[in-house]
């Protein structure tokens, strides 16, 4: 049994695994709040409806946080978009970026944002998101000053 252990975290340890990236963008985005100030709740699981509570002095805030490795989109449906939530996309990097030591980079956008200036798109094949594109060329990244 301890063999078979040591393999799948052997296994882990050689490529990095698409479904720890939501995990990663989780802890990265409430470990940044918490080191500007704020006090952080993660949520952990498939059937939450919020990843991060996080609370200032004065307010508390709903976060979903999106992480993705390439710079490509961030998958995410119109109609779940919750105008009252902030979401924090993060760009994880690629493998050859992480070997690298390249941080991960950070776009805050609130939810009416999202919803507001139309920045969910719809692909072919019914498939939509927010691309990497999209929030680049806006003033979204490191955008910390929304959580006051």
């Amino acid at each position: 049994m301890a063999d078979k252990i040591h393999f799948v975290l052997a296994l882990r340890r050689t490529h990095l695994d698409k479904n720890t990236s939501h995990l990663a963008g989780e802890f990265l985005a409430a470990g940044e709040l918490s080191r500007r100030g704020l006090g952080v709740s993660i949520a952990i699981g498939n059937a939450k409806s919020v990843d991060i509570v996080a609370q200032s002095t004065t307010v508390i805030y709903r976060v979903d946080a999106k992480a993705v490795r390439a710079k490509t989109n961030w998958p995410l449906n119109q109609s779940s978009v919750d105008k009252d939530l902030i979401y924090v996309f993060v760009y994880l990097g690629t493998a050859k970026a992480i070997k690298k030591n390249e941080p991960p980079e950070y776009y805050i956008v609130p939810g009416s944002a999202l919803l507001n200036k139309r920045l969910v798109t719809t692909w072919p094949k019914g498939r939509s998101g927010v691309t990497y594109k999209t929030l680049s060329q806006g003033n979204y990244k490191d955008d910390w000053g929304i959580f006051k």
